[in-house]
């Protein structure tokens, strides 16, 4: 009989702590660090994040703080960023989502701010991980950085509006247009190429095969960018190697007055590009985001120590509750 109660003892200790393990959502076992897959698919990926392809995928959350290394600092509205990465026929997709319950798309004032995003790659794929602010001098950055408002049309002048009328359409009336501003050209797009060596260096270059597109829905934003794995310029890395990608992401809450260095940063994690396919949910995220939650590293530990614990105690009781009963079976 004791052997029996014994045994249930452990079975129960055991039931509980896969219980706690399964409402906590915790692993003891989980790493401190992340690797953002970038899986292998077999049809080409859309730039739509709220698709079915893209929500099944388990994503990888990256925390995210204030920016507090150069002036203007602050930030900080958002705390985590879910990343996926896939790659097809040559082409790397990255998609970043954030919570995000006021979409802001027009820039029509000065005191009014884009949401946007941007990933930050070494300019050199496998070179010292640079400064994650804008790199150095001699360790450059290459940043993919989409807004919300310039994927708009272009904004048209109130009813109550007034406009110069110039006599000409030349580059030498549109001073913004002719110095080259990305922000001023006829021909907007919502992601630029952009490469730095430090501070004040930032400066545009050819997109090249650069694309993107975010989608705002269900309280959050959805962004995916895309771009061949070879490069069409300079300071751009190359993709498809063994070699791990170091990449950092920044993103901007513009109804929370977030512009320039005010945002939302986070450290340089990894990118792995692999030949297998993406790990995937059975049902696509549909509800409060973010559906997938990650586990935490800190609760696993905890729930993990109070688990080992708790089967020592049970391991102990056992024990002491045979004990007695094996000496009584010696002396007779």
């Amino acid at each position: 009989m004791r052997s029996t109660l014994s045994r249930l003892a452990v079975v129960l200790s055991l039931v509980l702590v896969a219980v706690v393990l399964r409402v906590t959502d915790a692993n003891p076992a989980i790493a401190q660090t992340q690797t953002i897959g970038a899986w292998r698919v077999s049809s080409e990926p859309v730039l739509d994040g709220s698709a079915p392809e893209w929500q099944s995928i388990v994503p990888i959350f990256v925390p995210t703080t204030a920016q507090q290394v150069t002036p203007p600092m602050g930030g900080g509205t958002v705390e985590r960023v879910a990343v996926r990465a896939v790659h097809w026929e040559g082409r790397l997709y990255v998609m970043l989502e954030w919570a995000d319950h006021t979409p802001d798309y027009v820039t029509d004032r000065y005191e009014a701010f884009s949401d946007a995003a941007a990933i930050e790659f070494p300019a050199e794929a496998g070179s010292a991980v640079p400064f994650v602010c804008m790199g150095q001098a001699d360790q450059a950055v290459n940043i993919w950085q989409w807004r919300s408002d310039q994927q708009q049309d272009a904004p048209t002048l109130p009813a109550d509006g007034y406009v110069d009328l110039y006599p000409s359409t030349d580059d030498l009336y549109f001073p913004a247009r002719a110095a080259g501003n990305p922000l001023s050209q006829g021909d907007r797009t919502p992601v630029q190429n952009l490469v730095a060596g430090g501070f004040g260096t930032l400066t545009a270059t050819d997109n090249g095969e650069l694309l993107g597109h975010g989608l705002h829905s269900d309280g959050r934003w959805m962004v995916v960018y895309t771009r061949p794995f070879e490069p069409s310029g300079e300071l751009q890395p190359t993709f498809g190697g063994e070699q791990p990608i170091d990449v950092a992401f920044a993103v901007w809450d513009g109804s929370k007055g977030e512009r320039d260095g005010i945002k939302s940063v986070s450290a340089f994690t990894q990118m792995t590009i692999t030949s297998e396919g993406p790990p995937r949910r059975s049902v696509a995220a549909s509800d409060d985001w973010p559906a997938y939650t990650p586990p935490n590293p800190l609760v696993g530990v905890t729930v993990g120590f109070f688990a080992v614990l708790l089967i020592m105690a049970a391991g102990v009781w056992v024990y002491l509750r045979r004990g007695p009963k094996e000496t009584n079976d010696e002396e007779q």
